[in-house]
């Protein structure tokens, strides 16, 4: 239909072209055109026109063939889900079991590898000594094994009281302090405190032992007085 068109566009073409009285009346020329136009479409028929649209139409249909092969290949090629029967179920918890044994025996053997910790015991030394200004007249000194109190006034009194572990020592003054508290570094001396009796003209120092008054021993010089701890024996 297509060369039939082309071929009558051409035949109205040229015969505008043509020079003539009357460009209504046809020629001769057109009518033997117009004929064997008419032979051609007789000889050939329509499935040669749409010779193009089955061509495209086979393409299509092959096309959609070759893809339904392809999907029932992939279909046929997926594989089955695995089932999970009572024999795998078992198999699966022994060999985590297996594996937990094997773990807890390599912790076990890691910790008897390690070296235990090594612990130093170290002895609290008895030679220490500390030093302290108590109150400008009043100096201590004192190590785990004794106390010493120095000072410019004299003791005139050393008692204890029944049940307590304190040594209780009076010094002659007319000073004017407040009391103060001192605890002392020491495993046999734990606490002094000294305390202003003004109005009496003492003050009063009172050592807290760590033991009865009994397993102590208290010596006096001129300026000094020292603490002892008995031996045990």
């Amino acid at each position: 239909m297509k060369k039939i068109s082309l071929f009558i566009a051409l035949l109205i073409l040229s015969s505008n072209l043509s020079a003539r009285e009357n460009p209504f009346e046809p020629t001769q020329t057109y009518n033997e055109e117009v004929a064997r136009l008419m032979e051609i479409d007789e000889s050939y028929p329509d499935e040669f026109d749409n010779q193009e649209k089955y061509y495209i139409k086979e393409i299509q249909d092959n096309m959609k063939a070759n893809s339904i092969n392809k999907d029932t290949k992939a279909s046929n090629e997926k594989k089955e889900p695995e089932v999970l029967t009572e024999e795998k179920v078992k198999k699966l918890i022994t060999q985590a079991q297996q594996k937990t044994v094997s773990e807890t025996k390599k912790i076990v053997k890691e910790l008897k590898e390690l070296k235990p910790e090594e612990i130093i015991y170290v002895k609290p030394r008895t030679d220490v000594s500390y030093e302290k200004e108590i109150l400008p007249f009043l100096k201590l000194e004192y190590t785990n094994e004794k106390l010493q109190l120095q000072s410019k006034y004299k003791v005139f009194k050393k008692f204890t009281l029944p049940n307590k572990n304190k040594m209780i020592l009076d010094f002659y003054a007319n000073e004017n302090f407040y009391t103060i508290r001192e605890d002392l570094n020491s495993t046999n001396f734990t606490k002094i405190t000294v305390g202003n009796h003004k109005k009496d003209k003492f003050f009063r120092v009172v050592v807290e032992l760590s033991d009865t008054p009994l397993n102590y021993e208290v010596t006096y010089d001129d300026n000094q007085v020292t603490i002892y701890k008995l031996e045990q024996m």
